[in-house]
C-alpha cells in the first residue's frame, strides 16, 4: 500500500521532521493542529478562537488529503487548562460538529510547542471514496 505525505493547503511543510497528515490505504492520519495561523504562526489568546482555527488547519487538512470532517473517526485534544476552558473548548467543537461527532480523548498537558498556545488536536478519518 502507498503511504502518502499530504501538505497543507498554504504548500508551506513544517521545517520539523514530520509530516502534516499521511495517507494510508483508506484512512488519513492527520497530525496536532494548534490554534495558531497556518502561515503567520500567531494565534490569539482566547480559546475559542484558538480553538476554532486548530478545527479549521484540522479540516483544511483533511480536504487536502480525501477526507472531511463527516468522516472523522478519532481525535485527541491536548489542553493547557482544561479546569477553566474545557466547556469553551466544546462549545466551538459543537460548532465543527453538531451531529456525530468522532471518538474523542481530551488531554490536559502543562504547554505545547509554544508559550501561549493552549490548544492542539490530532486527527483520523476515513477517505471520502473509501465510504
Amino acid at each position: 500500500m502507498a503511504r502518502d505525505v499530504i501538505a497543507p493547503p498554504t504548500g508551506i511543510r513544517p521545517g520539523l521532521p514530520y509530516s502534516p497528515a499521511i495517507r494510508w490505504d483508506k484512512l488519513l492520519f492527520i497530525s496536532g493542529q494548534t490554534g495558531s495561523h497556518p502561515v503567520t504562526r500567531e494565534f490569539p489568546e482566547d480559546i475559542k478562537a484558538q480553538t476554532r482555527i486548530a478545527l479549521q488547519n484540522l479540516k483544511d487538512l483533511a480536504e487536502a488529503g480525501g477526507a472531511s470532517f463527516e468522516n472523522a473517526l478519532n481525535m485527541t485534544i491536548y489542553m493547557t487548562d482544561m479546569l477553566n476552558e474545557f466547556a469553551a473548548m466544546n462549545e466551538v467543537f459543537r460548532e465543527f460538529f453538531p451531529n456525530n461527532p468522532p471518538s474523542r480523548t481530551t488531554v490536559g498537558v502543562a504547554h505545547l510547542a509554544r508559550k501561549g498556545l493552549k490548544i492542539e488536536i490530532n486527527m483520523i478519518a476515513v477517505l471520502k471514496d473509501a465510504v
